[in-house]
């Protein structure tokens, strides 16, 4: 079978495939176009889910800080879940840190739309941009200190 009509029929089988030439070192059998599209991919998904992570740790934030009242054990532990799922992230993928800043600013579109489905606030009650900075959002002991346990 040719590697392009593989790849639009069988990507599972075109991916082991492609992974064999590789380990074979097999260069005419690599399907070029396809893999560069495919790595390319993947450094997109390491960015989005860096998004995603700071999306509802950024919703959180929100809620927590603008809705006092309402603070409970599952937020707590929500945001000291996603802080430490994006230390861990970067960690893992330290070039993500050259788009921190636009990480934040993607989040917090987000965040904030998270956080009006989950409280009964309006959209003024939010800032229109984010003013949490992003060694802030992270810590463990900004806004909620998820360095102890909840004592709510």
């Amino acid at each position: 079978m040719d590697k392009p009509f593989l790849y639009d029929q069988d990507f599972y089988g075109w991916t082991q495939q492609q992974a064999k030439a590789l380990e074979q070192r097999l260069v005419m059998e690599l399907d070029w176009q396809h893999l560069q599209e495919e790595i390319q991919a993947l450094g997109r998904q390491e960015y989005r889910e860096l998004v995603s992570r700071l999306s509802v740790l950024l919703g959180h934030l929100l809620k927590w800080e603008y809705q006092p009242e309402q603070r409970s054990r599952s937020w707590f532990l929500t945001i000291r879940e996603q802080r430490r799922a994006i230390h861990r992230h970067l960690r893992q993928n330290p070039s993500l840190k050259s788009r921190i800043e636009e990480a934040l600013l993607d989040g917090f579109e987000a965040g904030v739309d998270l956080a009006l489905r989950e409280t009964n606030l309006p959209l003024r009650t939010f800032p229109e941009h984010c003013l949490y900075l992003f060694d802030d959002a992270i810590a463990d002991n900004f806004l909620c200190d998820t360095r102890q346990d909840w004592e709510g």
